[in-house]
């Protein structure tokens, strides 16, 4: 999968970058992105000014705002494939 990262604390060095898929198991949620959104932290976090990758990583993956197609859901939620919904993730991507 693509994603944005930038080595924080050093200024534009944002890029874009294939990482593997994360594993998956009966709780992950699969979504198709549709759209990304770059808010004015993730755009403070590129001009250096802050941030932190996560333990053991020398980038952070940027874009925790987005919109997507829910493609595969666990079971026992409310969400139903097909939908398009907004997500804020927090979860580290595999580095």
């Amino acid at each position: 999968m693509k994603v944005i990262t930038v080595e924080p604390g050093v200024r534009d060095s944002v890029r874009l970058e294939e990482r593997p898929e994360p594993p998956s198991d009966s709780s992950s949620l699969l979504v198709q992105a549709l759209a990304l959104g770059v808010c004015g932290t993730d755009r403070e976090i590129i001009s250096g000014a802050y941030g932190a990758a996560p333990a053991g990583a020398a980038r952070l993956v940027l874009g925790h705002e987005s919109l997507g197609r829910v493609l595969e859901a666990p079971a026992d939620s409310d969400l139903v494939s097909g939908w398009q919904e907004t997500f804020e993730a927090f979860e580290d991507i595999a580095a």
